[in-house]
């Protein structure tokens, strides 16, 4: 089970360019070297609060992200802490640039979503630059309330990410809240830009019944609309 973290950063509009050079030059490679991801970076479009900035970050499991916080077991590693020193040094002023943040966190289900992270020794490959659609693409944050969890996922899976696929978008997180209601579904999903997305809000004669399905295991759903603003990952 991966852990994602979302969190929603409050900065003011001057400093937004360098917030996201010193996280894409610094932050987001860091990552790397302890074999986490940074998967979408961005502002809300559409359902959300579009005054914040947006980042989600996973990794392999609980563990693996409590060892990267500053009190975790990555901090105290002499090795790791010199082989990332340089940049480390390109962020070093990168908090003083927020004035709050709020995160929310999401079990994912590794076997079927996206990321490709796990505890990184010093010394092993880093984890990979994850694969963007790049500025102005949009990442849906999808959540449902199935009353079938087993169905729901099949369905979802087989019919409709599967269907995503095949026009270009890409399914990116299949997991749950786990600070909501139980039983809750969280997906994201990657389109190419809004216009992608809006053509892929109708389902054609291909995926017409796996969409009836799922509207009928979850008829409460909600959608918020990340607009991505960064190329970070675009040549992966």
């Amino acid at each position: 089970m991966g852990i994602l973290v979302q969190r929603e950063f409050t900065v003011a509009q001057d400093d937004r360019v360098e917030f996201e050079r010193q996280s894409r030059l610094g932050v987001w490679e860091n990552m790397r070297y302890n074999g986490a991801q940074m998967i979408a970076f961005g502002g809300w479009g559409f359902g959300g609060d579009g005054s914040v900035l947006v980042t989600h970050s996973v990794y392999a499991d609980f563990d693996h992200w409590t060892a990267t916080r500053q009190w975790g077991a990555f901090a105290d590693e002499q090795a790791r802490i010199e082989e990332t020193a340089a940049i480390r040094r390109v962020f070093a002023g990168r908090g003083r640039l927020i004035e709050k943040s709020r995160a929310t966190i999401i079990d994912y289900d590794s076997e079927v979503s996206s990321p490709e992270v796990k505890w990184r020794n010093v010394g092993e490959p880093l984890a990979p630059v994850p694969v963007s659609f790049g500025r102005q693409s949009v990442v849906a944050e999808s959540r449902f309330a199935p009353c079938d969890a087993a169905q729901f996922r099949a369905v979802t899976l087989e019919g409709m990410w599967a269907w995503y696929r095949a026009l270009g978008a890409r399914p990116l997180i299949y997991g749950h809240d786990p600070l909501a209601t139980p039983g809750n579904v969280v997906t994201y999903v990657a389109f190419a830009d809004i216009s992608q997305w809006h053509a892929l809000a109708t389902p054609d004669t291909q995926v017409k019944a796996a969409w009836a399905e799922r509207d009928t295991l979850s008829p409460v759903q909600t959608v918020r609309l990340l607009m991505v603003q960064t190329n970070y990952g675009v040549d992966a």
